[in-house]
C-alpha cells in the first residue's frame, strides 16, 4: 500500500492530493444538481443557462456541441427554457436561418451577478479566496483557468472518443 504522500499511479499526484480533488469535484457537482433542483430545473437546464450567461449567446448547433446533446435534445431542451420565459431567441440579421439564444431578464434570479440562487455558494467562494493574501490568490486564479482548459480538453477527448450513437 503506497504512503499517503507518495505519489499514486502513473500521475505526480499524491492520494492525499487526488482525494482531495476528487471531493471538490463530486461536492461542485453534488452543488450544482441541488441549485438546479431548487430552481426547478433540470442540471443540464442550468449548465446551459450558465453557458449563456458567460458567452452572452449561442447558436443551438453550438449548445449541442458544448453539451454533448444532440441536436433533436438541445431543441428541446431550448424549447422548455423559452417556454418557462428563461431563453429568449433572437434571429440573425445577416443569415435568416440561425437563431442567437440567450438568458432573458426572468433568467437573471437563476445565473448572472444577481442571481439569489447561488447566493449561498458565491458568498462562501467568495469569502473563502478573499482571505488568501493577493499573491496566492493569483496562483488560485491561475489554477482556475488552467484547470478549465484541461477541463475542456480532457471532456474533448472522451467527446471524441465515445461510440457512435452513444450521445444522450
Amino acid at each position: 500500500m503506497p504512503r499517503e504522500d507518495e505519489p499514486m499511479n502513473r500521475w505526480e499526484l499524491s492520494e492525499t492530493e487526488a482525494r482531495r480533488l476528487r471531493e471538490f469535484v463530486s461536492a461542485m457537482m453534488l452543488n450544482g444538481h441541488v441549485t438546479a433542483e431548487i430552481a426547478g430545473l433540470r442540471p443540464i437546464d442550468l449548465y446551459v443557462l450558465n453557458l449563456l450567461d458567460l458567452d452572452g449567446r449561442a447558436t443551438p448547433s453550438e449548445l449541442a456541441r458544448r453539451t454533448s446533446l444532440t441536436t433533436g435534445a438541445i431543441t428541446k431542451l431550448i424549447d422548455r427554457l423559452a417556454r418557462i420565459g428563461l431563453v429568449e431567441r433572437t434571429p440573425d440579421e445577416e443569415d435568416r436561418r440561425r437563431v442567437w439564444l440567450t438568458v432573458s431578464d426572468q433568467a437573471s434570479s437563476h445565473v448572472g451577478k444577481k442571481a439569489d440562487l447561488f447566493a449561498p455558494t458565491a458568498k462562501r467562494m467568495d469569502g473563502l479566496i478573499s482571505g488568501y493574501p493577493e499573491d496566492q490568490r493569483a496562483v488560485l486564479l491561475d489554477f482556475l483557468c488552467r484547470a478549465t482548459t484541461e477541463l475542456r480538453k480532457a471532456t474533448e477527448e472522451l467527446q471524441q472518443a465515445r461510440p457512435r450513437g452513444a450521445r444522450q
